[in-house]
């Protein structure tokens, strides 16, 4: 039989639970004729739970708060739950309103008008589709472990629709400029990750993963995990031109690890090399144009280069000394650099770009990338196929290299002279007579231009 006791401020329910020991559970009750009903309720659960009976919704107790709070507790991957993954299931429905409203009160609706909210707020389709994904996963661990019972509500609610995008990646070149321009403790880590790696595969790589002798790197786990994206060991060929920067890094990184700290410790989730690429991009001029400004009136204006410029508004008389100028002008603007929109992540990106542009066919792209489905290759590096495709339509497309030009109506055109590989259309609907005709004007022409024959195109 299930009693109720004082805790704190609240009342607390003890009862035998679903594995036969006694639980202790504090209640959200106000009054003790409610806090004993709701220790009924979860005795009777933990009761069908032992005989493995379905539930019903009577049977519920609880708030939506409380089952994500379990889920994150209890159910939630490690990774998720240090990466911040989850942080927009603990601030739009732990924290907010909604994950105050009790279980068995909870329909499909309030779950849709969730994320149509977050929509109106701004937030992007991905966005959205994460939230979904991740209150979709509460209830289907819930099921199983017997905390909700009947269909998942959100299955009920559509996924939006994520436009695709087009990575922006570096060409060959572009790497060599911006590897010149990475601060030196981090120059072995950014060549070595046109190898595809992640970033925590990469802060996680062990000397012992090498193997010079096979030429191979064993990739097995991602930051503080001992498993990697997704979750299973791939061993990858060390190409050539990675060998000296793993062989330097062999022999002077301190520690256990490929690419440590200074202090040959592993870099920390939080170390962000995004910046040190975007200001290695700045400085090697790999940039989407400049911005120059005026630091005293604030005037802006955008350039494809860094050359220097003057402000339209402020007018400077003298050169800073006293002296004045012979020809006054405006204040120098000063150049800040237009980053492009890439990610470090997208230098894995590249690895797989040039791998397509180089004809390696998609399944070894795969494996390189070591994707789940070559669909997921395809379908990520889709906007290859029309850029790449363009060069050899404009190689081999089978038409001549010819001008066309209408034919004229008046007898003057028709008897200017005729450029040699012209061609002619002859109107439709005219005979063989008209087109022996023609050829009789041909031969006139022939007289009198002195072209070939061959080179004058008849119609046809």
């Amino acid at each position: 039989m299930a009693r109720i006791e004082r805790h704190g401020h609240s009342w607390r329910a003890v009862y035998i639970g679903a594995d036969g020991r006694r639980e202790r559970e504090v209640l959200p009750a106000h009054t003790k004729a409610e806090a004993r009903e709701m220790a009924a309720k979860l005795e009777r659960r933990a009761w069908l739970q032992r005989r493995g009976l379905e539930l019903g919704p009577e049977e519920l107790t609880g708030t939506l708060a409380e089952l994500c709070s379990w889920w994150l507790e209890k159910r939630c991957p490690e990774a998720s739950r240090m990466g911040g993954a989850v942080a927009g299931l603990v601030k739009h429905v732990i924290h907010a309103p909604l994950g105050a409203t009790p279980l068995n009160r909870l329909r499909a609706h309030h779950f849709d008008d969730l994320l149509h909210e977050r929509e109106a707020a701004g937030a992007a389709p991905a966005t959205v589709n994460n939230l979904r994904a991740q209150l979709r996963t509460v209830f289907s661990k819930a099921k199983k472990a017997g905390r909700w019972f009947g269909d998942n509500p959100l299955d009920s609610i559509e996924r939006r629709k994520v436009p695709k995008r087009a990575y922006r990646t570096l060409s060959p070149v572009q790497i060599g400029r911006m590897l010149a321009e990475v601060p030196e403790d981090w120059r072995p880590l950014f060549a070595c990750a046109a190898l595809g790696l992640r970033k925590g595969e990469l802060f996680a790589l062990r000397k012992s993963d090498v193997d010079l002798a096979r030429g191979t790197i064993t990739v097995a786990r991602s930051h503080d995990r001992d498993s990697t994206k997704g979750g299973v060991a791939a061993v990858l060929p060390l190409p050539s031109a990675l060998r000296p920067w793993i062989e330097h890094q062999l022999e002077h990184a301190p520690g256990p690890l490929v690419f440590p700290a200074p202090d040959g410790s592993q870099r920390k989730r939080e170390a962000d090399p995004q910046k040190i690429l975007r200001h290695a991009l700045a400085r090697a001029g790999i940039v989407d144009g400049y911005e120059h400004r005026c630091r005293w009136c604030g005037h802006k204006e955008r350039a494809s280069d860094a050359e220097p410029r003057f402000c339209p508004t402020c007018r400077k008389t003298t050169d800073g000394c006293g002296r004045r100028l012979a020809e006054p002008r405006g204040r120098r603007l000063c150049p800040v650099a237009l980053h492009i929109p890439i990610r470090f992540h997208d230098l894995r990106h590249t690895f797989a770009t040039e791998l397509l542009r180089r004809g390696v066919d998609s399944y070894r792209v795969q494996r390189l990338m070591r994707h789940s489905d070559v669909r997921v290759t395809l379908g990520t590096y889709a906007h290859l196929l029309v850029e790449d495709l363009r060069d050899a339509a404009e190689a081999h497309t089978p038409l001549p290299n010819t001008s066309i030009t209408p034919r004229s109506k008046s007898r003057a055109e028709n008897s200017a002279p005729i450029e040699p590989h012209t061609l002619r259309q002859t109107p439709p609907g005219t005979g063989n007579a008209a087109r022996v005709s023609e050829k009789d004007r041909l031969r006139g022409l022939e007289r009198e231009t002195g072209f070939e024959p061959a080179t004058l195109s008849l119609g046809s």
